[in-house]
């Protein structure tokens, strides 16, 4: 995962819209950073983008309550939609990429999942193409990026509350609220044991995660404490990987008579099995964030 660019300059004691502004600007050069080489199709550049973009659109979402309401709405709902076709991108990549080792985990299977290779590399291409559709159709990069920029500027320039309040307060209201989904989801999710409500866990795990990116050299002691919760979303994102990688097998594969089915049994097996070992591990991680003294060393930074 590429390296995420952060402001510098900053202090606990800053106003809250300087450092929205800034986080936003830096943002913006990350998507700069790897426009091009996304738009030509590499796998790298796919990836760089697509975490450069989520970045982007958890900073507005974070930093909602300072930002211009003349230009926050229109710019959350242009990196929603490219976010969206950006994703389809990436998750065929990522399956693609799952794949392979399925077969050489199960080389039994390699020719029944050739054919899939085939097939979902050629909706690879075709997601791609409205991806780069998506980018001329909204007057992509040059509108998005000034609209950005603009969002940006504005936000540094407000002078109403609560932007010029010290940004650490701001961060300890937002990141506290983060942090109670994240509990209230782990509650739902009871022992972890079941795919689904992990998944909601892992979303609420991410946006804390997120939220925790734009602090960190402002508050330099939520390093530990972040590297938790990016261990956490990493197992359940792995994990939630492979869960995608089975339904979509399974409608490559219907029924027993389906072509090449019959040489599936040991890849079935296989995907079974490293779920389950990708799942034990994610629930450690995850767990770790109910752990008093993580609690303790997160509030204890942001205070």
């Amino acid at each position: 995962m590429a390296k995420a660019i952060l402001p510098e300059g900053m202090t606990a004691a800053s106003p809250a819209r300087v450092v929205a502004g800034k986080f936003l600007a830096a943002k913006m050069q990350e998507y700069a950073a790897f426009l091009e080489p996304a738009q030509a199709g590499d796998v790298d550049g796919i990836h760089d983008l697509r975490v450069a973009i989520k970045r982007l659109r958890e900073a507005v979402r974070l930093f909602w309550p300072l930002l211009s309401p003349r230009e926050r709405k229109s710019a959350l709902a242009a990196v929603e939609r490219l976010n969206d076709s950006l994703g389809q991108v990436r998750d065929r990549d990522v399956l693609l990429e799952h794949l392979l080792w399925l077969a050489q985990t199960a080389p039994e299977a390699a020719p029944a999942l050739e054919q899939v290779v085939g097939a979902w590399s050629r909706q690879r291409c075709s997601d791609h193409e409205r991806f780069v559709e998506e980018l001329r159709h909204a007057g992509q990069p040059g509108v998005f990026a000034r609209r950005l920029k603009r969002l940006a500027r504005d936000t540094r320039q407000r002078r109403s509350l609560p932007g010029t309040s010290p940004v650490d307060r701001f961060f300890y209201r937002a990141v506290t609220a983060r942090l109670a989904k994240v509990f209230a989801r782990a509650a739902e999710a009871g022992p972890m044991e079941d795919a689904a409500t992990l998944h909601v866990l892992r979303i609420a795990i991410k946006r804390l995660k997120y939220s925790l990116e734009p602090c960190l050299t402002i508050l330099p002691e939520l390093a530990g404490p972040y590297r938790v919760v990016a261990a956490a979303q990493e197992a359940l994102g792995l994990a939630h990987d492979f869960d995608v990688l089975e339904l979509a097998l399974r409608e490559s594969f219907p029924t027993a008579d389906s072509p090449g089915a019959g040489r599936m049994t040991s890849a079935w097996l296989a995907l079974e099995n490293h779920r389950r070992d990708l799942y034990a591990e994610a629930r450690v991680s995850a767990q770790a964030l109910l752990l008093p003294e993580w609690k303790t060393a997160l509030l204890d930074a942001l205070d």
